[in-house]
């Protein structure tokens, strides 16, 4: 057997081995009976974080149920932790997060308290998300940002060189036009992410806004 055909081999054997190793992913359910899944997590303090295809997420231990390893491929890995993922109102609905009702006594008010803070420190956990995910977006389109100026340089540079032939000059441009294509796109696509970011960072504060009057109204 030479060389060759040994190292084919070896490699399939390592591909298939690497491929078996990774063929499970967490299920991290939450006490309101929803579920998130993610290929990897770890303990931040008083939190459980993770990722998503959106960055990395922290949840307050507190409204975890349960989390298990769940065998097989992670097909639909979490986007983001929504508030109607964690059981927490719209943004958009107008009306006042539910009181307890009226005779239910100090203990049922004093459950009532402790969801409504359980929600402040989602909110929270998802506000600080969203920040350090803005940054990661705004690293990236400053990356992209620097990749176009290159590109525009070397077509100036190319223009400027009198030893190349009028063909060498056309194609040289051609193909720096073609990378500043390509990372305009890629320059849109964070674009967009940031506007949606901003949309979710909005409708997160003024969550955070009636979850803290409807508490300051029990509490003080």
């Amino acid at each position: 057997m030479n060389k060759h055909c040994l190292w084919i081999m070896c490699s399939t054997v390592l591909l298939l081995i690497a491929i078996n190793a990774q063929a499970f992913y967490f299920s991290i359910q939450l006490n309101n009976g929803n579920e998130m899944k993610t290929a990897q997590y770890w303990e931040d303090g008083d939190k459980i974080s993770f990722y998503t295809r959106s960055g990395t997420v922290s949840v307050p231990r507190a409204t975890i149920k349960n989390i298990a390893k769940v065998d097989g491929s992670l097909e639909n890995e979490t986007v983001y932790v929504s508030p109607e993922l964690l059981a927490i109102p719209a943004e958009e609905t107008e009306e006042e997060l539910p009181l307890p009702e009226e005779g239910d006594g100090a203990e049922r008010t004093e459950e009532f308290i402790a969801d409504l803070r359980d929600r402040l420190s989602i909110i929270n956990a998802n506000i600080e998300n969203l920040d350090r995910n803005r940054e990661v977006f705004l690293r990236q389109r400053e990356g992209y940002e620097q990749e176009r100026q290159r590109a525009q340089d070397r077509i100036s540079e190319a223009n400027e060189e009198s030893f190349l032939s009028a063909a060498d000059r056309t194609d040289r441009i051609q193909l720096e036009n073609a990378k500043i294509s390509d990372v305009e796109a890629k320059m849109a696509r964070v674009d967009e992410q940031l506007r949606n970011n901003a949309r979710l960072v909005d409708a997160q504060n003024k969550m955070k806004e009636r979850v803290e009057k409807e508490l300051g109204g029990l509490t003080q």
